[in-house]
């Protein structure tokens, strides 16, 4: 989930007891220093750029980094901090590392997963274990703090250390406990997912813990969560979050297992998984996959392609970038600023957006950053030099773009920069929320949905004016100029009208056709235009009783005749009813009552059809060249007309009540997989 915003709650340092430190007055200086110094920040065009939650902690211990690469607390009697060197942040290894100088030491300070420090610790405290789960468990962030005093070196030796020498025989610190609250649309949407029969699944690197619980809240798990968990002996099993069930962890049994439970793994499951050749029975029932490395993710999206399910998945960071391309529709989220900030953006990025060109930002040089106190930022004054060309320019591009930003409503989208996830996905949302799935799911069954109903308009209108311009050329008739005309400006009419359809705003559980070539498509086709066929050859017929035996030239010119008018009214009444019959509304498009530019349409041809047929007004029958229809003729065209058009509407939503939308089959597919699995190993 994308978190509004991160909020630092304070340190838990396990000395006397378990309690949060929320007060920064109170907190050991020790932690201060390691939150302070041990991050990845760096400034570009003195803004502070890099991770929230690293952000978060050192406004929360009230330090301050500076432009000059130096801070320390703004409390008098602080000392600065030197960082030395940097060991940043591995996905695979869940820790980043950073040796600093305090007063001519050298220290070792480490933050990273609780799971991942305690391996590494000299003394583990007795409730280090059921601290962090207690707050894992309230869906809090939590990093473990650790560090160690290094030997007198020099500087340059201490830049050579090994990372692995650096990072053992630690010296635990603290708990430090975040707060990320979920964005208020997220539950809304994701319910509204699966409600219209979509499966949810939660793919993310904070703790198992910790994901179950916003699981939970939004939607993702609604029944007892199982987390599968290694057993200290041996072997794995599954555990409930407060450890109070436990089940014997068993392939074969997770299928079964899952109908009563949500299933969570975290990323050191995928080793067993694979080695024992069960990433396909498992991964597909599980609902939250935690603490899982960017090839994990895409190992995900991979086994659901496997076993046939079709997968949309949200990202928004470079960890996200091969699962985004293995899934069957990638949404990258770009953490945009809240509006109140959008004027804020920094000089580097607003030259960025006017000029097109993605630029990466200098990183800063790591060997000599420092803490030092806020007095020290300001001691820099701008120098008196004159502009150069180059600078002159720069500052007309920001002027420019400071004028369009005052002119914008303050929801721009912010810059996409190289590695993004936006670089992977067909897709980008403005901001970090879900949301769009809801729009594009809507707008993509919508699209489906036309496409079904113009492939059978077009195929229903093609067969009836074959077939009435095949009859009228045997008999030596054509079509006159105006009714041409006439019947071309219906059908514009129509299909422009019809394309005005916009997606109803809820998602139906129900699923419309994904194929055009399947048994409810083509069975409709033929049974409406059975029906078609009937009335244009009993309409033909009909007329033929009343025209007069005689000979007409396929090339002389147009002479109207019964055959000719009947032929006509009969095809255009045709027409109206296969728009009208074939028209996809609810549950995916607006009704044809809603959609008012095409009702309007269908009550225009409908009211001029009867007309002319009735032969109301005689001017515009002879207008047309229309001849005048024997009185008998005129109701029995008219009842024939109605009861096409029942025939036709029964017999599609008989159809569409008989063959509706299906559920993709995955679990034949996984059944398959799994079989040709079990052959390979024979």
């Amino acid at each position: 989930m994308n978190p509004v915003f991160q909020e630092f709650q304070g340190v838990v340092t396990l000395e006397s007891d378990a309690e949060l430190i929320s007060d920064a007055n109170k907190l050991p200086l020790r932690i201060q220093e390691v939150l302070s110094s041990c991050h990845a920040l760096v400034f570009v065009d003195n803004k502070l750029v890099g991770d929230p939650l690293e952000k978060a902690a050192i406004k929360g211990i009230d330090w301050i980094y500076t432009s000059d690469e130096k801070a320390m607390s703004r409390r008098p009697g602080g000392q600065p901090v030197q960082i030395v060197h940097r060991y940043h942040f591995a996905s695979h290894l869940k820790r980043m590392s950073v040796i600093v100088r305090i007063q001519e030491k050298f220290y070792a300070f480490i933050k990273g997963a609780p799971e991942t420090i305690q391996e590494r610790l000299v003394d583990l405290p007795a409730a280090y274990v059921e601290t962090y789960k207690k707050y894992t468990r309230q869906g809090s962030r939590v990093l473990s703090l650790a560090y160690k005093l290094l030997p007198e070196m020099p500087v340059s030796e201490a830049r050579s250390l090994e990372r692995d020498q650096v990072e053992s025989d630690l010296i635990f610190a603290g708990f430090a406990v975040f707060n990320c609250p979920i964005r208020s649309d997220s539950a809304a949407v994701l319910l509204e997912l699966e409600q219209s029969s979509h499966d949810l699944v939660m793919i993310t690197g904070d703790q198992a813990l910790t994901a179950c619980h916003v699981a939970s809240q939004v939607n993702i798990c609604s029944k007892p969560v199982l987390i599968l968990t290694r057993m200290k002996t041996s072997g794995f099993e599954w555990v409930s979050p407060d450890e109070t069930d436990r089940v014997p962890y068993r392939a074969e049994e997770v299928k079964e297992l899952s109908e009563s439970h949500d299933l969570c793994i975290s990323g050191d499951c995928f080793e067993m998984l694979q080695r024992t050749d069960a990433v396909v029975q498992v991964i597909p029932h599980v609902k939250v996959f935690a603490r899982v490395a960017p090839e994990q993710k895409e190992l995900v999206l991979t086994t659901f392609k496997t076993v046939g399910r079709m997968t949309l998945m949200c990202g928004d960071g470079t960890n996200d970038v091969g699962a985004l391309k293995q899934a069957h529709v990638g949404i990258a989220l770009l953490n945009a600023e809240p509006v109140q900030k959008a004027g804020s953006k920094s000089q580097s990025s607003k030259l960025e957006s006017k000029s097109g060109k993605l630029k990466k930002p200098k990183p800063a040089n790591e060997s000599s950053s420092q803490l030092v106190p806020p007095a020290s930022s300001s001691a820099k004054a701008p120098s008196s030099r004159p502009l150069t060309a180059a600078e002159k320019q720069r500052e007309k591009l920001q002027k420019m773009l400071d004028e369009m930003n005052d002119e914008s409503d303050g929801r721009s989208a912010p810059i996409v920069k190289l590695g993004d996830a936006s670089m992977a996905s067909p897709f980008t949302a403005k901001h970090a929320s879900v949301a769009p799935t809801l729009d594009i799911i809507r707008q993509g069954r919508s699209t489906l949905v036309t496409t079904l109903q113009m492939f059978k308009i077009l195929g229903l209108n093609c067969l009836a004016t074959a077939y009435v311009l095949s009859v009228m050329y045997l008999d030596g008739v054509k079509l006159g100029d105006v009714q041409a005309t006439i019947s071309g400006v219906f059908t514009a009419a129509f299909f422009l009208f019809i394309s005005h359809a916009r997606p109803l705003q809820a998602l139906s559980a129900e699923r419309p056709h994904p194929n055009i070539f399947c048994a409810y498509v083509f069975l409709s086709i033929l049974g409406q235009f059975a029906m078609h066929l009937f009335f244009l050859m009993s309409a033909v017929n009909l007329a033929s009783k009343y025209m007069p035996e005689e000979c007409i030239e396929p090339d002389s010119e147009f002479h109207p005749n019964l055959v000719n008018t009947v032929s006509y009214m009969v095809n255009m009444m045709i027409q109206v009813a296969t728009f009208a019959v074939n028209y996809m509304g609810h549950p995916f498009n607006q009704s044809i009552s809603e959609n008012k530019p095409f009702k309007y349409a269908l009550y225009s041809a409908v009211v001029f059809f009867t007309v002319i047929t009735s032969d109301m007004f005689r001017d515009l029958n002879d207008y047309m060249k229309l001849e005048p229809l024997p009185e008998g003729m005129r109701g029995k065209l008219l009842l024939w007309a109605m009861l096409m058009f029942c025939g036709c509407y029964g017999w599609e939503r008989f159809l569409r009540w008989t063959f509706p939308g299906k559920m993709p089959a995955w679990e034949k597919r996984q059944k398959q997989a799994v079989a040709n699995l079990d052959k390979k190993q024979a």
